[in-house]
């Protein structure tokens, strides 16, 4: 019975065998890994562990990028009956301390050894911290014996006693659906960082529900580069164990599409972010092509757009747009899909909202992108677009066996197998959240519409009340104008106020450039930001931005930031959600100018 995440890789192995079930780029080549080379991995964590002295139940956490490893990590702790914590590897030492203390891990794999000291900078203020293993070689002047390196613990768990290759077998076969397999750690936009408790059947249950939508099979192949520490990625990744789908590690977010292009994926899962740089290099390279070429591409997307309106409203296409669209496919479309790898049939977009606009422009392109809503708290999907009801603006209809419904007051709740077990060691925060009912308040706000498509409006806790008494959702402001390529950050401010203003972070390698070739005279970014031909720059962009927002809506004052916000300094979550508390703290003077007289 596959009712644990141990018990359904097991049947994976038994069916797949010697195939391949991920590979990594090592110098310079991609290694495969075998399902059975996974098995025997994972078995050797668990068997060494225990060997360590861990058990049923212990917390033992993992730093590291997403790297095989990882689900040997990931999979040996579940298979002794452990419960593992991951934690993004740009977290700070503190921050880092703060979570290990809170949920009291035993024991922590680091990847290499730039984590392995973060982790022993903290090392004296972590009593339960007993034991450190590093993915990576340690140098011998380094190694201790609570030091040790991934290959010592398999060799430990290769020559364990019978008895321990006894006890794991147990430990398999007793492991429950209910039993905690995560404890994943909130971002903390609005306070200290919660731990929320998932077990495995949140995680196995909100697989097949996905799969009810959306059809993954054995013979896709996905690119992982979003960390394995996200809820959205570590999803991802049970749901490609669970379907035999090939996952290959990109070498890193910078070596994204070349690795693409080696690769060749047919599915991509990734945060709107990367579709917003995706979208805006495209249009750079038109913008610098020749006269001929721009105007080629625009009737070609002015095609694909018709295409796509036609197909979203279940039309028909007509003989003469089916020409064209195969005419501007063999002119502009196929070689756009080339930068993705060629083979490319879903793109997923999750973690935050995908604007609109880029959803139908990879639409026009032969690009599909299924956006979804969840939270780490739903494990986390909690509904999704499908190839079938498509509608982009909205994060399509509730997941089968996922109950969604909208409060009085316009709040989200849920209700299904995939809500969560609770807080960790917060029993009043998890009777808050979850009520007797089992439905849980997502603090979201957002509707359903006539046709049964979810559409997210905004953050409960975040919402401005103008002085004129309007309701605005600043998330869907900084979306709209984050969409731009010269807009890399935006923090909308407002509250009692009479107009909402912002705080605008541009990217500041597009903004140099154009100061550049229009012979705009500058020795640092200070002085960009008070030049006036940059001002009226962001100013013509953010207009554009705002153009389909409300009069209520739009920014009518704003500041250009030197910098963008930053994690290091807690102005944004690992997930690069703004932490509005922190911001508005630490810019006060900045946001109280835009409302001077």
């Amino acid at each position: 019975m596959e009712n644990t995440v141990v018990r359904m890789v097991d049947a994976r192995v038994e069916q797949y065998g010697e195939g391949t079930v991920m590979e990594r780029k090592v110098d310079g080549s991609w290694q495969p890994v075998s399902w059975k080379d996974l098995s025997k991995a994972y078995r050797e964590v668990a068997r060494g562990l225990a060997c360590l002295g861990f058990k049923r139940g212990d917390r033992i956490a993992i730093l590291s990028e997403n790297r095989p490893e990882w689900a040997f990590a990931d999979l040996g702790i579940l298979a002794m009956g452990g419960i593992d914590i991951p934690f993004y590897w740009t977290l700070t030492p503190a921050q880092l301390e703060y979570i290990l203390l809170d949920c009291t891990a035993g024991a922590i794999f680091v990847s290499n050894l730039e984590y392995l000291d973060k982790i022993l900078k903290i090392r004296p203020g972590l009593p339960e911290l007993k034991m450190i293993i590093c993915f990576d070689p340690v140098p011998e002047d380094r190694l201790a014996h609570d030091v040790i390196t991934l290959d010592d613990l398999l060799a430990r768990g290769c020559e364990a006693m019978p008895e321990i290759w006894e006890s794991l077998g147990r430990s398999i076969a007793e492991g429950g659906a209910h039993d905690p397999a995560t404890i994943i750690y909130t971002s903390g936009t609005t306070g200290e960082p919660k731990g929320v408790m998932l077990t495995h059947d949140n995680f196995l249950s909100n697989v097949r529900q996905v799969l009810e939508v959306i059809k993954i099979g054995d013979t896709d192949t996905c690119l992982s580069f979003l960390p394995l520490s996200h809820v959205f990625e570590r999803l991802a990744y049970y749901l490609f164990l669970y379907t035999g789908c090939k996952i290959v590690y990109a070498e890193s977010i910078d070596q994204l599409i070349p690795n693409m292009g080696e690769v060749k994926p047919t599915i991509l899962v990734s945060v709107p972010r990367v579709y917003e740089k995706a979208y805006g290099r495209i249009l750079d390279r038109v913008r610098e092509s020749s006269l001929i070429k721009r105007l080629i591409f625009v009737t070609s997307l002015s095609v694909g757009q018709e295409v796509s309106r036609r197909l979203q409203a279940g039309k028909e296409l007509s003989g003469w747009l089916r020409f064209q669209q195969k005419f501007a496919d063999r002119l502009v479309f196929f070689k756009l899909r080339q930068t993705f790898g060629g083979r490319i049939r879903l793109m997923i977009s999750g973690g935050a909202p995908l604007s609109k606009r880029i959803a139908e422009f990879f639409h026009a392109a032969g690009l599909i992108i299924l956006e979804g809503y969840g939270l780490t708290e739903t494990s986390p999907v909690i509904s999704a677009n499908d190839l079938e009801r498509l509608r982009f603006g909205s994060v399509g209809h509730p997941l089968p066996g996922v109950e969604v419904r909208i409060a009085d007051d316009g709040e989200i709740q849920v209700r299904g197998p995939n809500v969560m077990k609770g807080y960790f060691n917060r029993p009043s925060d998890t009777a808050e959240a979850i009520d007797g009912d089992g439905w849980f308040s997502t603090g979201d706000l957002g509707h359903i519409d006539n046709d049964g498509y979810l559409v997210i409006t905004g953050r409960k806790k975040s919402i401005i009340v103008t002085a004129g008494g309007k309701n605005i959702a600043p998330s869907l402001v900084e979306n709209a104008l984050c969409a731009d390529k010269f807009i890399s950050q935006a923090f909308v401010y407002g509250d009692r106020r009479k107009y909402i203003s912002a705080l605008i972070a541009p990217d500041w390698e597009r903004v140099e450039n154009y100061a550049k070739e229009h012979r705009i005279e500058f020795s640092s970014r200070r002085e960009l930001c008070d030049n006036s031909r940059i001002r009226e720059l962001l100013q013509g962009r953010i207009d554009s931005a705002q153009v389909d927002l409300s009069p209520v809506e739009q920014i009518k004052r704003f500041k250009i930031m030197e910098r963008e916000f930053s994690q290091d300094k807690g102005e944004v979550t690992p997930t690069l959600k703004l932490r509005r508390k922190q911001i508005t703290s630490r810019f006060w003077k900045d946001l109280e100018s835009l409302y001077d007289d």
